[in-house]
């Protein structure tokens, strides 16, 4: 999942050139599989609340793989876009399952750590998967990134079929208190928060071909080294931000994470050599990964019964915000916004997001309103 949502950033000019569309227009394929996974992730939890969750897992790593060899496959803009939803389904049904999964697997206590780790691996794609898809795109065909995409999904398929335990079925929840939840202010407010702090990352992530080749003449290889190093530091991020999040608390360190998100996005709009570049993509991604973790703490401790559910809200704002972030930055780029500015772009969804996050802070805890939802 990591290496599919991220290895695009790389290849989109090739994309682009291969399907005689803007850099812009390619953008969009980031902009339909984040929209389908925001919009279907909890509708999908629903509808298969009384499924057993290692197939269901299974299924999904299937259509994922199916979708993105359709993807290379795909003659046109409008092909690829259709095979990118249904890339985009089958992550809607992976991803929070996986979450889910991580926390039934341990006590309370650990869940921050659990959380991280699931998010480690989505790094752990982009650090390995994204450098290596982006070679492949640059030097054979983006056609053959998608294949190599395929690829490693079939070897998560495989993993999960080894190594996956049986889980208890975690209780049903109606579709209307699912959604009983997430009308919540406490519980909506911390998704939007995601949602804008994930906006503020991908606006920039998505087009970084287009911004540091405006901004240090960065190309090629060295393109390739930048997005390691971003998957380098979302790594630390993603992994050390479910140890902070058990230690400090899921407030504090999210205060953090979004000041440093919205500053690296500041000093990228400024940094002109490959050096400075890539110290600020490594601190960016430890950042922007490190969102996730204690946000779904902070969602998971308000509805300590339904894990599942808070957990595919706060997916949803991740792909929501991704949506929202590509489809703005390719609009920007294709109306001749100068790609050093698009950091900008960022830098305002950051501080949106900071300014949310207070606001839940400062706001009083509705304990009762909350536990109420599940049994509306």
């Amino acid at each position: 999942m990591g290496t599919d949502s991220f290895v695009l950033a790389g290849i989109l000019p090739e994309i682009g050139r291969g399907l005689a569309v803007s850099t812009g227009a390619a953008g969009q394929v980031v902009t339909v599989f984040a929209l389908t996974y925001a919009l279907l992730a909890p509708l999908l939890a629903a509808l298969t609340s009384r499924l057993a969750r290692k197939p269901l897992m299974l299924a999904a790593l299937t259509i994922f793989v199916l979708a993105n060899l359709a993807s290379a496959a795909a003659p046109t803009l409008g092909l690829l876009l259709a095979a990118r939803v249904a890339a985009g389904v089958g992550a809607a049904l992976y991803t929070p399952n996986a979450s889910a999964a991580a926390t039934a697997l341990v006590e309370p206590g650990r869940r921050g750590q659990a959380l991280g780790i699931i998010l480690g691996g989505l790094t752990i794609g982009t650090v390995l998967g994204v450098p290596v898809g982006t070679a492949i795109g640059q030097r054979v065909s983006w056609q053959a990134s998608l294949v190599f995409v395929a690829g490693v999904a079939v070897l998560a398929l495989v993993g999960v079929l080894i190594s996956l335990p049986k889980l208890a079925l975690p209780p049903a929840v109606p579709l209307h208190s699912r959604f009983a939840l997430l009308v919540q202010p406490r519980i909506l407010t911390i998704v939007c928060v995601m949602m804008l702090a994930s906006a503020a990352s991908i606006s920039v992530y998505t087009y970084t071909a287009e911004v540091v080749d405006d901004t240090a003449h960065i190309s090629g290889t060295t393109l390739a080294v930048v997005l390691l190093m971003w998957g380098v530091g979302g790594a630390f991020g993603s992994f050390g931000s479910g140890a902070l999040t058990d230690r400090y608390g899921a407030a504090r360190t999210l205060v953090v994470t979004i000041v440093v998100l919205t500053g690296t996005l500041a000093a990228l709009a400024i940094a002109t050599s490959t050096p400075a570049v890539i110290v600020v993509m490594i601190v960016n991604g430890a950042a922007a990964w490190a969102v996730a973790t204690p946000n779904n703490h902070r969602l998971t401790a308000l509805a300590p019964d339904l894990p599942s559910v808070v957990i595919s809200f706060n997916s949803s704002g991740i792909y929501l915000g991704q949506a929202l972030g590509a489809g703005v930055g390719g609009l920007l780029l294709g109306l001749r916004l100068a790609p050093h500015l698009l950091p900008l772009l960022g830098v305002a969804l950051g501080v949106l997001a900071l300014g949310v996050h207070m606001f839940t802070i400062r706001t009083p805890i509705r304990q009762s309103a909350v536990a109420a939802a599940p049994s509306s």
